[in-house]
């Protein structure tokens, strides 16, 4: 039975209740709960007043219209999306204080906050105002919002606000609640439910993280800012059919071809979703069994390289911001009593809660008592893991630690979400640390999701750890795939032929085993190899290179045949550049026969 299914299972009655009721049901009671809010955790309090307290003490920051145009001037987008990020995140921090504390003066500073909102013209992010293109203009019209990424969360805000800080606004800046309803129904709930070509809603088969994420904060604005019953159900009974459509969509082996760091916007927006419903029906709707919600709770331990490292692939960050939502997954384990799950959340018990990703996510954390009762775990780093469909290999040298070297290799095609043309990439990692890499996510522009994409370097094959074949790069497209994949515990073979646009046969193995990572070719035709290095190369003769990875550890790296060079490159793109540093290297080699090998080991001193 799959989630639409299950939601009519629960009857029309049993619906409508549950949404007429979601205020009194969503499990997140207002500020004058004081049993609740004035016994929560002392040091998660102290962090957010301290937050809200530095904010207090600068201005709010402005969204300017010449930022707004620089997406169509010059491609650059976070001029403007930094300061509206910044004002959406000052105001859930707001929130977050009032209703920890009831304090007057959090509750002002969360009112203003919200009001600013309110007054922004638009809450669409200048790269999706594709109706603003369509004009010829650079401006949001009031007249005919975008639902988008931006609109959602900004709604998703104000939602939450208003049901934690009901009676405070009301006694403080009476008439602020119903300006929150009057634009979020005029931005975000009248548009999902009068206009279907949102091409999020994956009515033409293709559907991404978008998907759960506009869904999730679509149906939180609704179920506590709409007064109209009606209204409130058919939009409910929308996002089921928009969230259906997306857990149906994706692999049964529970992968993510975004990526980890997408995942938590994916897969881990479906579940929080989810949660409320299966909350405000007070477990009737227990949608825990549908596949493959169980597979998707563990991709966070699968992808772990350990130390705050992941494997990445397509956009994704090797290093990405430790603070997530933790206790969103701990609740997830929770529902299948997964114990590989509930550690893998519990290893970062001890994190601070941000509502930078996302108000309702804090509010949730904050008040879920199991969570703060829950202890400290280690990571469980499972030894092996193979995602079939997403054709991804991790295969580390001893389960349940990051010591020693990790290997990650992918397949796949070249159409995945958010992609890179990588079919055949691997990832070197030792002591959990990438030092044969993908280098991820670069900072997005105009260019980034349009059809000029595969003009930076970053996301081209000549830059992943792929060879370049007769002279050529991989391209984009479905088409271009690994073929003939077989996989094993310890390694994965596959043809990259097809990834390239004519390529007689290329077979790559990756193995990890006897204490060495293994890549070894076969082709018909030319090759040059190419891997992309993080960390510092220390000494470089023939046949081998010895390499300080970023934390401090030391590999050898040995090839059988062919002349090499070392390349030196910039990384001027501040999101890279946080995350490797400001150089890169990488290692080209032309073999002088059909047939390649490199070993990775460690060279400890």
């Amino acid at each position: 039975m799959g989630l639409a299914e299950r939601w009519m299972a629960v009857g029309v009655e049993g619906r409508a209740e549950a949404v007429a009721s979601a205020r009194e049901r969503a499990g997140v009671p207002d500020l004058t709960a004081r049993g609740t809010w004035g016994t929560r955790d002392p040091a998660a309090v102290k962090a957010i007043l301290a937050e809200a307290d530095a904010d207090r003490a600068r201005p709010w920051p402005q969204t300017l219209l010449s930022d707004y145009a620089r997406f169509w001037r010059d491609g650059a987008r976070t001029p403007y999306e930094t300061p509206a990020g910044e004002l959406r995140r000052r105001t859930s921090t707001a929130v977050v204080a009032a209703a920890l504390t009831a304090d007057q003066a959090y509750v002002d500073q969360a009112a203003d906050g919200l009001l600013l909102l309110c007054e922004q013209t638009t809450w669409c992010w200048a790269a999706h105002e594709s109706f603003a293109t369509e004009r010829h203009e650079v401006l949001g019209d009031p007249d005919q919002p975008y639902l988008d990424l931006g609109a959602a969360e900004t709604a998703e805000i104000l939602a939450w606000a208003d049901l934690v800080l009901g009676p405070a606004l009301d006694d403080r800046v009476p008439g602020l609640r119903r300006r929150l309803r009057a634009e979020v129904r005029r931005r975000v709930i009248q548009p999902f439910r009068t206009d279907r070509r949102w091409h999020w809603l994956g009515l033409t088969g293709h559907l991404s993280n978008w998907n759960p994420w506009v869904h999730g904060h679509v149906l939180a604005a609704t179920l506590f800012l709409e007064d109209d019953p009606e209204a409130q159900l058919e939009v409910a009974d929308l996002v089921i059919d928009g969230l259906d459509r997306y857990l149906n969509s994706l692999p049964a082996d529970g992968g993510c071809d975004e990526g980890y760091a997408y995942w938590w916007n994916g897969p881990a927006r479906l579940a929080q979703a989810l949660d409320l419903l299966d909350t405000i029906t007070n477990g009737a709707f227990a949608p825990w069994s549908c596949t493959p919600l169980a597979e998707l709770a563990r991709y966070p331990q699968r992808m772990a390289l350990g130390n705050g490292w992941y494997v990445n692939v397509a956009d994704g960050s090797a290093r990405p911001d430790p603070n997530q939502p933790w206790h969103l997954l701990h609740r997830w384990g929770r529902h299948h009593d997964d114990a590989g799950v509930l550690a893998q959340a519990a290893a970062h018990r001890d994190q601070s809660i941000a509502p930078v990703a996302g108000l309702g996510r804090a509010l949730i954390g904050f008040t879920d008592d199991a969570w703060w009762a829950s202890a400290k775990a280690d990571l469980p780093l499972p030894r092996s893991t193979y995602l079939a469909e997403l054709q991804v290999l991790v295969v580390r040298e001893t389960a349940g630690t990051s010591n020693g070297l990790t290997l990650a290799i992918k397949g796949g095609h070249n159409n995945e979400n958010h992609n890179h043309n990588d079919v055949g990439s691997f990832i070197a990692a030792l002591d959990g640390t990438p030092v044969l890499i993908d280098l991820g996510q670069p900072t997005y522009t105009a260019l980034s999701f349009s059809d000029r994409r595969y003009e930076h370097w970053v996301v081209r094959s000549d830059w992943h750890n792929v060879p370049l074949i007769d002279g050529q790069e991989q391209l984009p497209g479905a088409q271009y795939r690994a073929t003939e994949v077989e996989a094993q515990e310890n390694s994965l073979a596959l043809d990259l032929s097809h990834a390239y646009p004519k390529v007689l046969r290329y077979r790559r193995v990756a193995s990890l085993e006897a204490g060495a990572i293994r890549i070894a070719d076969e082709w018909d035709g030319s090759a040059e190899q190419h891997f992309v290095i993080a960390g510092t190369p220390l000494d470089h003769a023939p046949g081998r290179l010895r390499i300080q990875t970023l934390t401090g550890g030391h590999v050898q790296l040995r090839w059988d045949a062919g002349a090499a060079r070392l390349e030196r490159r910039a990384v001027e793109d501040q999101l890279l550049e946080g995350v490797w540093g400001s150089i890169v290297h990488r290692l080209v080699i032309t073999p002088d026969r059909n047939s390649f090998e490199l070993t990775v080991t460690s060279a400890r001193d």
